[in-house]
């Protein structure tokens, strides 16, 4: 049997304290280990084993030591029930061990560890948002290191009105709540933190409300821009790639430039898309032929398209495709284009996603059929994309059902 006992070493520090030390004994040998505390040999009591009120620093040290008993006094047992034996030593090694147990993580270290692997992913874009979040959080509280003890419900809704205070519209401020409940959703799945830590069962994102507008074509603005007539060939390039994203369900611009060859198997092409690990197949059209032919990749490429020049890359190579091909050859033109077409709206590629989702609607397809064409995890993503009827359609809608 192995019994232990808290007292004070017998050398003295420079500052004439003393360090407190756990006294084993086992077989009439001992050995003693350091709790890292100290005091005055004066302030110390030999008959309770704890420092005397006199210290300013009693409370806390004495908390250390009844937490060390209970740790010291599991570890005895264990090896008790263990019924093998064993020494000394082995004892003073688990407690080291518990000792040496790394920190529990912050928030901060773990989202930077979750941007982090975004990177390595090649997923630079979501990696910019998380990168974005932890920065204005960190703002927000004004300190770099931040605990998920912080981040509870009253500090979620100062963040929120901090957020609208300094002109962040709702959709921001749902992105960033939104980031922020997805990093404790896998801390917690991950078993570094306990459920009791988690702030969204009373914080509802839900209640952040996005109320702008998201723009698309309608059906007659759709057949507008394919009578188009270009009148150069950057023009066309920018009609072709949105009208393909368009009877292509809306895929974007970075699924539609790693499409391989190898994604056409008879009629249709399938993908995984990107952003959420969902397959999405869809049917060719005669304009998804056509414009695949027109914009072909040399046959050593593996990939549809004649945009990405290399077969292997590194993940920052697609990001600098994408931002270059949308920025320079893409929005500027499909701006020219729109106004030509005397469409007053601000149309940029993504906007041919919209489009294809809000145009089902108004044709009356059901959310859970348009979120399977969006290939979107969720309902809630599916719900994000589209926009209110217009009265005239909702009108109609409802003069066929209500006679």
């Amino acid at each position: 049997m192995t019994t232990f006992n808290f007292t004070l070493s017998s050398s003295t520090k420079s500052n004439g304290e003393k360090s407190i030390i756990i006294v084993l004994i086992k077989e009439r040998k001992n050995t003693s280990i350091s709790i890292l505390k100290s005091c005055k040999k004066e302030d110390w009591s030999f008959e309770t084993s704890r420092v005397k009120n006199s210290n300013k620093n009693s409370v806390n040290i004495n908390k250390f030591i009844d937490k060390y008993t209970a740790i010291v006094k599991e570890i005895i047992d264990n090896f008790e029930l263990q019924d093998e034996p064993y020494e000394l030593k082995d004892i003073v090694d688990a407690i080291k061990s518990f000792k040496e147990k790394k920190a529990p993580i912050s928030y901060t270290e773990f989202h930077t560890e979750l941007i982090q692997n975004l990177k390595k992913e090649g997923k630079e874009s979501t990696a910019k948002t998380e990168k974005d979040t932890l920065k204005s959080i960190q703002k927000f509280f004004k300190k770099d290191k931040i605990a998920f003890k912080d981040i509870d419900y009253l500090a979620l809704l100062r963040y929120v009105s901090h957020l609208t205070s300094i002109g962040n519209k709702n959709a921001t401020i749902g992105i960033r709540t939104r980031t922020i409940r997805a990093v404790f959703n896998k801390a917690i799945k991950a078993g570094l933190i306990s459920k009791n830590l988690y702030p969204f069962e009373k914080f509802k994102i839900a209640k952040i409300k996005d109320n702008s507008k998201k723009e698309f074509l309608t059906e007659e603005e759709i057949q507008l821009l394919k009578n188009y007539e270009c009148k150069n060939n950057n023009e066309q390039f920018a009609k072709d790639i949105f009208l393909f994203s368009y009877y292509a369900r809306g895929i974007n611009f970075v699924d539609l430039i790693l499409l391989t060859k190898s994604s056409i198997s008879n009629e249709h092409i399938r993908y995984i898309r990107r952003k959420t690990g969902v397959l999405v197949t869809f049917k060719m059209n005669d304009f998804i032929r056509n414009t695949i032919k027109k914009y072909s990749s040399d046959c050593d490429s593996k990939f549809i398209f004649n945009i990405l020049k290399q077969n292997e890359f590194k993940p920052n190579y697609i990001q600098n495709k994408k931002n270059k091909y949308l920025v320079k050859y893409i929005n500027p033109y499909l701006k020219n284009i729109f106004e030509n077409c005397k469409i007053d709206k601000h149309i940029t590629y993504y906007c041919a996603r919209h489009s294809f989702a809000t145009i089902l609607k108004f044709n009356n397809v059901s959310i859970e059929i348009i979120r399977e064409a969006l290939g979107h995890k969720d309902i809630q993503s599916t719900m994000s994309y589209l926009n209110t009827l217009p009265e005239n359609k909702l009108d109609s809608v409802i003069e066929n059902i209500i006679q």
